[in-house]
């Protein structure tokens, strides 16, 4: 259990370090915002409670609005992204199933399977962000394609960072 915890606090802080020392400040043209931290999310434990997983999301997203100097965008679109990964995470990731995975990854996870699941959220993510960001609806094709844009480059980065730093046996 101590392990678990140990690895997810190692994973947050340099999440968080990657996202705000590297990717905050580097322009990507304009619409794209990869946003790493939110491989933190979708990496959670699933056996956290509902209220545990909703307030982690909020303190992960407050921590990069924080260290970002923004004004609560990451925390709602980070407390949004946990709401939809309750609802959904079973759906995706196991089909219907009867098995437990205890933490999702694309190691623990059939890849695809993973990638749906990590695309569909971070495109959530991602749209209440920009929408949150934009706040115009007349700029909805902005805000669709950031959104869009910012989900395939998010989910490109969350793929390789798994294939570099996590390894099969530390998630079991």
């Amino acid at each position: 259990m101590r392990g678990i915890v140990t690895r997810n606090i190692i994973r947050f802080v340099a999440l968080l370090a990657v996202q705000v020392l590297v990717l905050d400040n580097i322009y990507f043209g304009g619409h794209i915002s990869p946003m790493l931290y939110t491989l933190f999310i979708l990496m959670l434990p699933n056996r956290l409670g509902k209220i545990y997983m909703l307030l982690i999301a909020f303190a992960t997203g407050l921590s990069v609005d924080i260290c970002s100097n923004m004004l609560g965008f990451h925390a709602c679109a980070s407390t949004i992204m946990a709401f939809c990964r309750i609802t959904f995470a079973d759906r995706i990731i196991t089909r219907g199933d009867d098995i437990t995975i205890d933490m999702p990854s694309i190691f623990t996870v059939a890849p695809q399977y993973f990638i749906y699941y990590s695309m569909l959220l971070i495109f959530i993510h991602a749209l209440v962000f920009f929408l949150l960001d934009y706040f115009k609806l007349t700029e909805i094709f902005n805000i669709l394609l950031s959104a869009l844009l910012t989900t395939v480059a998010t989910l490109v980065l969350v793929v390789v960072w798994q294939l570099i730093f996590i390894h099969r046996n530390h998630l079991k």
